[in-house]
């Protein structure tokens, strides 16, 4: 982009200025990466993730030079850990290192809070950086959705009879929204009658606190997955043993977390 004619401006003002018309295809960027086609499942132009099996089939290769750019607090102009990261990488390149920059990827909440967005800023931003910031490749809404499908089956196995007598006073397991909405954090739901469940206190946590988001983090593997699914404590026996994901009749909902992990472990690394 070095023939781009830079202004000053606001961080999307710049960069709505440079995409999509002077983006790189991501099959261009894929392609200064050594990565093969066989490894890219493409969401449009711009975006795609790499399949893990990359990873598993360089195995043994030397790696290259990691620089870690610690959290630090962002100056009043917004210059943070992001903006440096990606000036950081663009100095490496400009001198004629190979360069590839590994971010997290931005939860919705903190984005529409003081914070703001999560894709760098000014000319050391990355793009598409609405695509970014919002809904990028979906990751967090599966991780959401995964979340969430235990706890409905966890409300309606009582609904349903309550064959392994949980405690409804000792459910632990929360539901999860990508938002800061301090109004969901202790609430109290199933109103509205017998047809509608059964009234009980409940909460919701923003979606990168969710365990399900940590158990992603750590898995190494599809069954250090489902293991680490398996155990996880939703609630409470009306006894006071521990009830886990992995009870027999909840494995409708533990198998489909699995399902729909994978596909995010597999291929997890954005380019």
């Amino acid at each position: 982009m070095s023939n781009i004619k830079k202004f000053p401006g606001s961080d999307k003002e710049i960069a709505q200025s440079v995409y999509p018309d002077h983006a790189f295809h991501v099959k261009e960027i894929a392609k200064k990466a050594n990565i093969s086609e066989d490894f890219i499942e493409y969401y449009g132009n711009y975006k795609a993730k790499v399949d893990y099996s990359f990873l598993q089939k360089n195995q043994g290769k030397q790696d290259g030079k990691l620089i870690l750019v610690t959290a630090i607090n962002p100056t009043p102009a917004g210059e943070g850990k992001t903006t440096t990261t990606v000036g950081v990488a663009d100095s490496l390149c400009h001198i004629g290192k190979k360069a590839m920059v590994a971010l997290r990827e931005p939860s919705i909440g903190p984005i529409f809070g003081v914070k703001g967005g999560a894709a760098g800023g000014g000319w050391a931003q990355v793009i598409p950086m609405e695509d970014i910031n919002l809904h990028f490749t979906g990751d967090f809404h599966a991780i959401g959705a995964a979340n969430n499908l235990l706890a409905a089956m966890i409300d309606n196995h009582i609904y349903q009879g309550n064959e392994l007598n949980i405690d409804p006073r000792k459910i632990v397991w929360r539901r999860c929204i990508d938002m800061n909405d301090r109004q969901l954090r202790f609430i109290t739901d199933g109103l509205g009658g017998k047809i509608n469940g059964f009234p009980r206190e409940d909460g919701f946590d923003i979606t990168t606190a969710s365990e399900i988001m940590a158990i992603l983090c750590l898995s190494s593997n599809i069954e250090d997955l489902k293991n680490r699914l398996g155990r996880i404590i939703v609630g409470y026996h009306t006894e006071n043993k521990q009830i886990t994901a992995n009870s027999r009749l909840l494995q409708l909902s533990l198998t489909r977390m699995a399902q729909w992990l994978l596909c995010l472990k597999m291929r997890l690394n954005q380019i």
